[in-house]
């Protein structure tokens, strides 16, 4: 089993959740209005600095979890044959994941 971590610009929630649909993504757990800063700058809920960011966790077997890694790059992919377009402010990490209970 493979726990992803999602984190990406709230302003992209409506992608990111077709995208896990897309890749039969159907049980997750999200983190809403997270603040911080990136490579796309900050992220923190200011007037000055209007977005957040949202996190979702998911735990996949590996078949699964590189279905969705392949979407995301696929996204980027397509973000990068658009002169002008830029990459979505969206990262996507995977570490071993062991359920106990």
């Amino acid at each position: 089993m493979h726990m992803l971590m999602v984190v990406f610009r709230a302003s992209l929630k409506e992608r990111v959740y077709e995208l896990l649909d897309r890749c039969h993504v159907k049980a997750f757990t999200e983190v809403n209005e997270t603040v911080g800063y990136g490579q796309t700058g900050p992220a923190e809920g200011l007037a000055f600095y209007p977005g957040t960011n949202s996190v979702i966790f998911v735990a996949l077997d590996p078949d699964h979890a590189a279905r969705v890694a392949r979407a995301v790059k696929d996204w980027y992919a397509q973000a990068a044959d658009h002169p002008g377009w830029e990459k979505p402010a969206l990262r996507v990490f995977s570490w071993p994941a062991e359920q106990i209970v």
